[in-house]
């Protein structure tokens, strides 16, 4: 509670003086603040450009917070207190569930190893278009956290009556459903070879069903910290791996278990490093 009181000090106090002087840094805050203008004024994000369909789906295009009683400061607050906790708890266990692959499956390390030589090479500084061109290396992250699930389900509230395709059953408006994710990720149907460890799955030649992949959710309910969860992990594997290889240590299981109460694996990723 401690922590979450001086974070949203933090971001109050922030928010007011940016009221007041009219000041811009192009941060997250200035993010938010933008985004309730729109809705204040009922701006269309029809002809928005969106990075990929995941951004797409998750715009908020049919949200009108003039409609709801939300307070503008709790919205801001809730939203970034959201991505930084989101972000650095999916980041520390999505990092451990990669090291784990990167022991696991030692030539695909060498393959995440060669893109990041190709891109980055001898720079000594690691930029947001290197980071982005990383390609392999996401679908490594997206594969280790298919295969190494965090949540064992979404919670979501039906928004409106919905007669499940082939049967009678209606899930009424209101109604709190229970998605498991496990299932769908590792449903053949969705994946090339969904039961394999392929990064291979994620291209998009391969047909992927990217509503399957479901470690940070879908739609506008989806995680708020998955792009920062995700640049993060990147910046973690290219400062690791550019100086040391991941061995498998003598202990380490084969595959993780999850506690889904804490949300954290059992036991340890037990590896060792070895300099290149």
């Amino acid at each position: 509670k401690k922590a979450v009181a001086f974070f949203a000090d933090i971001i109050k106090k922030t928010y007011h003086t940016r009221l007041q002087t009219k000041e811009r840094r192009n941060d997250f805050i200035d993010l938010i603040v933008d985004e309730l203008k729109k809705s204040k004024t009922k701006e269309s994000n029809t002809e928005a450009n969106f990075e990929d369909e995941f951004e797409q789906k998750a715009a908020m295009t049919d949200v009108d917070l003039t409609d709801t009683h939300f307070d503008e400061e709790i919205v801001l607050m809730s939203n970034i207190l959201l991505l930084f906790f989101a972000g650095f708890d999916t980041t520390s266990t999505g990092l451990g569930a990669c090291i784990h692959k990167l022991a696991l499956y030692p030539d695909l390390q060498d393959k995440v190893y060669k893109e990041m030589e190709k891109v980055i090479g001898g720079d000594d500084k690691i930029t947001f278009d290197h980071l982005s061109r990383l390609k392999y290396m996401e679908m490594f992250i997206n594969e280790s956290l298919r295969h190494s699930p965090l949540l064992p389900s979404l919670d979501r509230e039906c928004t409106k009556n919905y007669k499940v395709p082939g049967t009678n059953f209606v899930i009424e408006k209101g109604m709190m459903v229970s998605i498991h994710t496990a299932a769908i990720e590792t449903a053949e149907a969705n994946f090339m070879d969904a039961g394999a460890f392929q990064p291979e799955n994620f291209l998009a030649q391969n047909s992927p069903n990217k509503f399957a992949f479901l470690s940070f959710g879908q739609g506008p309910r989806n995680c708020i910290g998955m792009r920062y969860a995700i640049l993060t992990m990147k910046v973690g594997l290219v400062s690791m791996l550019r100086g040391h290889k991941v061995i498998k240590g003598a202990d380490m299981p084969e595959k993780l278990v999850v506690d889904r109460i804490k949300r954290t694996f059992v036991g340890n990723v037990a590896v060792t490093f070895e300099r290149r």
